[in-house]
């Protein structure tokens, strides 16, 4: 999975030129459905630590993204090429990745009352005690 986004880069960064015009290439993913791809590889790398119901980790979803869309690696590849030759375009299918990760960490995390389901006794300061005898100072 690192090495699929280690392309990305280098990839990226070797196509930033404006000199370089690649044609669309047959086959070529959809802006949209590389959007939900890229999300979906994003959410599937940042799980990899995680024990799945089986208790497996470091299991390698990326086939299953692949799967779920009807494409494979090597399409895959061609169109993310395709795309970072087209830097305008590839910025903004990772901004609309970000926003929904975004969207998404947001939705997780705990709202605002950070004392919410603490016990009332662990939010009050504690006074201190004098070791020996047990009294408050």
């Amino acid at each position: 999975m690192k090495t699929v986004f280690s392309l990305i880069l280098v990839v990226l960064l070797f196509s930033c030129e404006d000199k370089v015009s690649y044609k669309k290439p047959e086959g070529l993913i959809s802006k949209d459905k590389m959007i939900e791809m890229l999300y979906e590889m994003h959410l599937v790398v940042g799980t990899s630590n995680i024990k799945n119901v089986h208790l497996e980790k470091n299991r390698n979803y990326m086939s299953l993204v692949y799967e779920k869309y009807g494409i494979d690696s090597t399409q895959f590849a061609v169109s993310n090429v395709y795309y970072t030759a087209h830097i305008q375009e590839y910025e903004e299918i990772f901004e609309e990745v970000e926003r929904r990760i975004q969207d998404l960490k947001d939705e997780l995390e705990p709202k605002a009352d950070t004392t919410a389901g603490v016990p009332k006794r662990d939010r009050e300061p504690r006074q201190k005690k004098d070791s020996v005898k047990g009294i408050p100072q």
